[in-house]
């Protein structure tokens, strides 16, 4: 049997010395009932569709290794039951749907949208089985053209999570549902990794969408009580482009305009994508997000609302949708997490600096789920006093030229004025909010705030998604 050698460097032409079927990251890969991440999961509200899915049949659905129904009764109201009839087990999918429930289409039971058995059509007017046991049943709100259900204990049912970005006035949102083949995690992952923004986006193959994407971002990290929220800045010229990103527990993000040249001084652009990723279970799972459109934060009116949908979504990479030729050319998003294979192993991986957001994000994660399995139920983001979650995905553009000290700390010192300002307004309206921080901010341009940037990113036609 080969051995071998002990050795300070790498093995040339080693990989047969390779470690083979390193384990998976159990805690956190596995979503089912009963497993720890499962669990954690369900204490939190998930979109798993959009409105536009759903037609006057019942649709099969799977979320967190639940196979489930969604049907939206004839009064309008939608239901989300367990496949199997609680009777004998047929499925729902053939049920037909009536004024307050669904009906199983085998013994013709009756079931409301909260699982209680209306009607035991065959049985005894006395029969008990009306109040011995429910179909099961999740609660749904319907949004802005996503669906969102809740799957955990009733009784520690949160409010809706709605986000301020979700609230904005003059702003339009159209959503998007895409699938990928893999683990919940490591899509999730990609949008705490600014860094590869400068590699996959930019330098690899060609910029996707801005070229000021180039150069390597400078990140500071910021704990919360239900998450992170980072800044991620470069300079281009003479300004300092400031991008907030939040990424909240279990698997919420925000991050700034998708089409960004830094063209000029701008303060609290609000976010381009607000986006849950959720788990169908452990090896498949959904991204559903919105796209906003607004004057402030897409001026150029480089979005397209019309081209986002179910599988797709108008920027780049983010879909199997084009040839298999042109991802390998030009690969995005999804050809980068997908490729990592069904459920990769944090045991074969090899962190390195630019990977500080991932490493903190998992000890985070875990930590919540361990907690949790105490009985240390994790903190969530809930509207307070009428008021939406507030946070701080988006863009501000401050002009600071270089003063030939050094940069790096002149635009981290930029950054932490930006991060302490937008959560010491957090609490007001949009509008306050927003008056706010640009009183707050302007005193930090050191030139004149009114100039075009001239070296600001060339704008040109973006990659395609068509």
């Amino acid at each position: 049997m080969a051995q071998v050698k002990e050795t300070q460097h790498p093995v040339k032409f080693g990989g047969y010395y390779q470690p083979k079927d390193r384990p998976i990251e159990e805690i956190t890969a596995r979503v089912g009932p009963g497993t720890p991440c499962g669990e954690y999961m369900r204490r939190f509200w998930h979109p798993f569709r959009l409105s536009s899915q759903l037609d006057q049949r019942p649709l099969v659905v799977r979320i967190l290794g639940e196979d489930l129904v969604l049907y939206r009764n004839l009064s309008g109201a939608l239901g989300l039951v367990h496949k199997h009839c609680a009777h004998r087990g047929a499925s729902l999918e053939f049920g037909i749907i009536a004024e307050h429930g669904i009906r199983c289409c085998y013994h013709g039971w009756l079931f409301s949208n909260d699982g209680t058995i209306l009607e035991t059509p065959g049985e005894p007017a006395d029969s008990p089985h009306k109040d011995k046991f429910c179909q099961g049943a999740y609660p749904v709100i319907e949004y802005e053209g996503v669906i969102f259900t809740y799957m955990g204990p009733p009784e520690l049912r949160p409010a809706f999570p709605l986000m301020d970005a979700m609230v904005m006035p003059d702003n339009r949102m159209t959503p998007y549902l895409i699938h990928s083949p893999c683990n919940w995690q490591q899509v999730s992952e990609n949008s705490i990794d600014p860094f590869h923004v400068a590699f996959l986006h930019t330098r690899v193959s060609g910029p996707q969408f801005s070229e000021v994407f180039e150069s390597l971002p400078i990140v500071e990290y910021h704990e919360t009580p239900h998450g992170f929220f980072y800044t991620n800045a470069r300079r281009v010229g003479d300004f300092v482009w400031i991008r907030m990103h939040d990424h909240l527990l279990p698997n919420f993000s925000q991050n700034g305009a998708i089409f960004e040249n830094v063209s000029k001084v701008r303060y609290f652009g609000r976010a381009g994508l607000t986006r849950w990723v959720t788990p169908v279970d452990d090896t498949h799972t959904l991204v559903i997000a919105y796209r906003h459109f607004n004057q402030r934060d897409d001026p150029l009116h480089q979005g397209r609302p019309q081209d986002n949908g179910v599988g797709k979504t108008d920027f780049y990479g983010q879909s199997n949708e084009l040839p298999y030729a042109m991802r390998q050319d030009s690969p995005g998003d999804w050809d980068a997490w997908c490729s990592l294979g069904p459920i990769t192993s944090h045991a074969s991986e090899h962190l390195a600096t630019t990977d500080r957001g991932v490493a903190m994000l998992r000890r985070k994660l875990k930590m919540e789920i361990e907690n949790l399995a105490k009985g240390i139920e994790p903190q969530r983001p809930e509207p307070l006093d009428g008021q939406p979650v507030p946070t701080t995905g988006g863009d501000t553009i401050l002009r600071i030229p270089h003063n030939g000290g050094d940069d790096r700390e002149l635009i981290l010192e930029a950054c932490r004025a930006v991060a302490a300002v937008y959560v010491e307004t957090q609490h007001l309206p949009d509008a306050q909010r927003r008056a706010a921080i640009t009183q707050r901010l302007a005193p930090l341009n050191t030139a004149d705030p009114s100039a075009v940037n001239p070296e600001h990113g060339k704008m040109f036609e973006f990659k395609s998604v068509s």
